[in-house]
């Protein structure tokens, strides 16, 4: 029984296998890959909640893809569909985009979404032939082979590795580019909290000008001092600590504003010790000359700098008897306890301790 099919369906299917090419619509896969992975970054990026979804999404734009380019009807076309979209998948995958941060997706609705994207995109990338040509299409390809599936554009022993391997180039330099990419925002996005903590940080720090300190307690200004100095600001009984701009120079100017406006004998003593090499032992002695226990130890101390450690010893052992203070007994004793010559050797470096202000 001879199939009667009209002519004019027969050059309608034969138009359409002719057009058919398979190294086009592998290299168009592979590259339709890069907007497709970046689409899936972007994505990403405005709301990771979507992430699984791309898995079905991509499947059907890489189905797209292979079918506008390549046109074909031979399942080769649908195999290079479907291992593009894996590859984009593990591409995905492999940079961490499957899940959003937080999400908890069972890994069943997972595999459902890449199973929906890996069988669109085999099912779209191969196209077929309409029903009313299907007697064209079983004559032209039934008894024989059709001549475009000879071509070598259409064998898929050569297509299909051309697709896995160009694939392969354009999903990794697009992962190095999205790489790249990804340590640009990280280092703005570091870069800008460092800059919001930094103007925040600078907001507790006080103005050290004369008007603006001398709205402080001195117990106050002695804090902000050693705040600027150390760069943390301790609390008024010194249990909790918090960040502070960190500036000498600051530190220096609130003790020479108490020293010098108030005769504060503490902020003397601090400053003089900050400013030791630099004749600060004059502050000290207008300290101890008002009587700062500190200061007095100091000056006590320099006996035994000298080498007059007996002259010391006696001195410090004398002011352990008279002073109330129990900060300035400890500190006595720690000098008796470690000697001279290492408590001499701190006198040259800048010091603002803690018990200075209690």
């Amino acid at each position: 029984m001879t199939l009667q099919v009209n002519q004019q369906e027969i050059d309608a299917v034969e138009a359409k296998l002719q057009r058919q090419h398979g190294m086009k619509a592998a290299i168009a896969a592979a590259f339709w890959a890069v907007p497709i992975l970046v689409l899936w970054y972007v994505t990403y990026q405005i709301n990771d909640s979507f992430a699984p979804l791309m898995l079905a999404i991509s499947g059907i734009l890489v189905g797209l893809a292979v079918r506008f380019h390549g046109r074909g009807y031979t399942p080769s076309f649908g195999i290079i569909a479907f291992l593009t979209h894996l590859a984009i998948v593990i591409a995905a995958f492999l940079f961490g985009m499957s899940l959003g941060e937080g999400q908890a997706v069972l890994a069943v609705m997972l595999a459902g979404f890449y199973v929906a994207g890996a069988w669109a995109a085999a099912f779209i990338g191969r196209a077929r032939i309409p029903f009313t040509q299907h007697r064209a299409i079983y004559l032209l390809t039934e008894h024989k082979p059709h001549p475009s599936h000879k071509r070598l554009r259409n064998r898929w022993i050569i297509t299909i590795p051309v697709s896995v391997i160009v694939t392969g180039v354009t999903l990794s330099a697009t992962l190095f580019t999205l790489a790249g990419v990804d340590f640009v925002n990280t280092s703005a996005s570091y870069a800008q909290r460092e800059s919001e903590q930094r103007d925040a940080l600078e907001q507790k720090a006080i103005d050290v000008t004369s008007e603006s300190l001398s709205t402080l307690t001195n117990d106050e200004a002695m804090r902000h001092a050693y705040a600027f100095f150390h760069g943390f600001l301790p609390s008024k009984k010194g249990f909790r600590y918090s960040r502070y701009p960190k500036s000498e120079y600051k530190s220096k100017r609130i003790l020479s504003f108490l020293a010098q406006e108030r005769e504060h004998a503490r902020a003397q003593f601090v400053l003089g010790r900050l400013t030791y090499t630099e004749n600060g032992g004059a502050l000290i002695q207008q300290a101890a000359e008002k009587g700062d226990s500190f200061a007095k130890i100091h000056q006590a101390t320099e006996f035994g700098c000298f080498g007059n450690t007996r002259r010391a010893t006696e001195l410090l052992n004398l002011l352990a008897k008279t002073m109330t203070d129990a900060s300035a007994k400890q500190e006595i004793d720690s000098i008796l306890h470690t000697g001279f010559d290492s408590v001499c050797a701190e006198f040259s470096r800048p010091d603002f301790a803690m018990m200075y202000i209690h």
